[in-house]
């Protein structure tokens, strides 16, 4: 992910920016996008920071076979907001694992492990469908996810939901099969599906939307 803090070179402006010189900000604007002190996109829920919370992802069986899916979905989540939202302190994920593990959970219920962890709050992700093939010869990850934060502080209340119903990456490609390594790409599409369902909690630079698949999968 480095290659989205890359700092383009002067021959690069240039070819950019001559055509556009008549229009005054549009290189200006263009240089924020790229180099990241352009403006932010708002946090769509800021209620997370100084709370104790749970990242918790269940993930519907019939769409996935493999169940350490979601929690990698979860781990990964918890650490965008433990290196983005100010104060926050998330349950350790193996601590998750450990009351699912010894405790009859209904897979309904995120208020009742909230209650078990000892969290302020819940982020519950429910993943009803997931594929890292296009094809059996093409990989393009697919997810439909929806995120729902629980207040267990006020009794369970559901305070904040939003969905990704077609999160898709690469978006406007696949990638051949004998171009990569399957491993390889199932880590880099649950790290930027983490980073989607992330950023609804803290305010983010729009170069990070910026050549997203091109910088994402140059290595």
């Amino acid at each position: 992910m480095r290659c989205l803090r890359c700092r383009p070179t002067l021959w690069m402006w240039l070819v950019v920016c001559v055509p556009l010189v008549i229009y005054g900000t549009g290189c200006a604007i263009i240089y924020q996008l790229a180099v990241g002190d352009g403006p932010k996109i708002p946090a769509r829920y800021k209620g997370l920071g100084g709370r104790r919370v749970a990242v918790v992802c269940m993930m519907d069986p019939t769409a996935y076979g493999d169940g350490a899916t979601s929690t990698m979905i979860a781990d990964e989540v918890g650490h965008i907001l433990r290196s983005n939202v100010d104060e926050i302190d998330v349950v350790r994920q193996e601590d998750v694992s450990d009351w699912l593990d010894t405790n009859d959970w209904d897979a309904t219920d995120f208020v009742e492990i909230g209650q078990g962890v000892k969290a302020d709050m819940v982020v519950a992700i429910e993943v009803s469908a997931f594929r890292l093939h296009k094809s059996q010869t093409l990989l393009q990850g697919h997810a439909d996810v929806t995120t729902t934060v629980y207040d267990i502080t006020r009794g369970g209340k559901e305070v904040f939901r939003t969905a990704n119903p077609d999160y898709t990456f690469p978006s406007t490609h696949a990638i051949p099969t004998m171009s990569a390594q399957v491993g390889s790409f199932q880590r880099i599409f649950i790290r930027l599906l983490a980073e989607e369902i992330g950023k609804n909690f803290y305010d983010y630079d729009m170069q990070s939307d910026f050549a997203r698949d091109a910088a994402a999968y140059a290595h």
